[in-house]
């Protein structure tokens, strides 16, 4: 056997006996939380892209990626928590739990350090 492929992405639910889990209370700081959160996030969406090309739809989904460089850890922490109080404000205008044939969409932000593609570590640059 010999790989092919450029990437795979492996199911959580093939490494149950150790996926972490994400229904605890959340600890917005811990990376093993991020990563159960993570981890549900691929689950989610590959069921979703499985069941859409299926019925031959397309999956109504958004992804906002990029990096921020902060001076210093707290203005990190400062940012964290006024995105936070951001998307809670947002949530808070657009949810409304009793709309007749509304659609329940999952809301994942994930703030990291990013990784140095050469040495696999935290990248200085981060």
């Amino acid at each position: 056997m010999r790989a092919t492929a450029a990437s795979y992405v492996i199911s959580p639910a093939a490494l149950a006996a150790v996926r972490p889990n994400p229904s605890p209370s959340p600890d917005r700081l811990s990376a093993r939380w991020l990563l159960a959160v993570a981890a549900r996030l691929a689950q989610d969406v590959g069921t979703l892209i499985t069941g859409a090309d299926r019925a031959k739809r397309r999956v109504a989904t958004f992804t906002l990626d990029g990096a921020v460089r902060f001076a210093s850890a707290s203005d990190r922490a400062a940012f964290a928590e006024e995105l936070a109080a951001a998307v809670t404000a947002l949530v808070g205008k657009y949810h409304d739990e009793n709309a007749p044939g509304g659609r329940e969409h999952r809301v994942v932000l994930a703030l990291h350090p990013t990784v140095n593609p050469t040495t696999g570590t935290e990248s200085e640059e981060s």
